[in-house]
């Protein structure tokens, strides 16, 4: 059976469900006084590509300063659980946009927690050392 054959067989949906993971958080741990565990899910190649651009100013070149906002993007996009885009959490944290609740819950812990987002997207260790290394 070639590729074509066998990608008939697969189910349509399969290429819409998106990947999750369990990760633990440090900076939740301390927060809640024990273990906390985050569900992250794959970013669409649509909303990846979107997010990359920030990387970048009007002239193309790379902006260092972005890379901060980049990873808190990611963990607004990529975080299923907690939802940082509910009113109430948003509204107890005093934070006015889901990226401000993200630097609440996980500052510089955004890192490698948009490593991880970005790996479990499908766009492995390269992009993670990219993401790294931006």
């Amino acid at each position: 059976m070639n590729l074509i054959d066998k990608l008939l067989c697969v189910d349509k949906a399969k290429t819409e469900k998106k990947e999750t993971k369990k990760i633990k958080s440090k900076k939740l741990e301390r927060l809640v006084g024990e273990n906390a565990e985050i569900t992250i899910r794959e970013l669409s190649g649509e909303r990846y590509n979107s997010l990359q651009a920030m990387l970048y100013d009007k002239n193309g070149n790379r902006d260092m300063e972005a890379v901060y906002d980049f990873n808190l993007m990611c963990c607004v996009y990529g975080i299923v659980e907690p939802d940082l885009k509910n009113e109430k959490l948003m509204e107890h944290f005093g934070a006015s946009t889901p990226k401000d609740l993200a630097a609440a819950l996980f500052g510089v812990e955004s890192g490698p927690i948009a490593s991880e987002i970005v790996k479990l997207s499908g766009l492995g260790e390269d992009a993670e050392e990219k993401v790294k290394n931006s």
